[in-house]
């Protein structure tokens, strides 16, 4: 039998932050501040490299990155930046077999 949590004030107002956040970095931000190449890029926004390629194309050849690939940038950012400060009860629910 399933017996879900209720939702309360605090959990209703978490919510609505967390649908209005907008956490995104672009594939020029990520690039130009870390150095990884397009297939590690590629590895972290779980496309392919020719996806990564024409983020980066001029012309007929650009394809503009979609949001999921641009949240999964920012995420990789905040583990890359602040990896120390994550709780360990948060690292283990984020990556449970770490």
């Amino acid at each position: 039998m399933r017996n879900p949590r209720p939702l309360g004030q605090r959990e209703l107002r978490l919510i609505e932050l967390f649908t209005n956040c907008r956490m995104e970095m672009t594939p020029w931000e990520f690039y130009s501040k870390w150095g990884v190449t397009y297939a590690t890029m590629a590895q972290l926004c779980r496309c392919d490299i020719a996806t990564v390629s024409r983020w980066f194309g001029r012309g007929r050849n650009f394809q503009p990155p979609r949001h999921y690939h641009k949240w999964y940038l920012a995420l990789a950012d905040v583990f890359l930046e602040f990896y120390e400060d994550i709780p360990e009860t948060l690292l283990n629910r984020l990556c449970p077999d770490r």
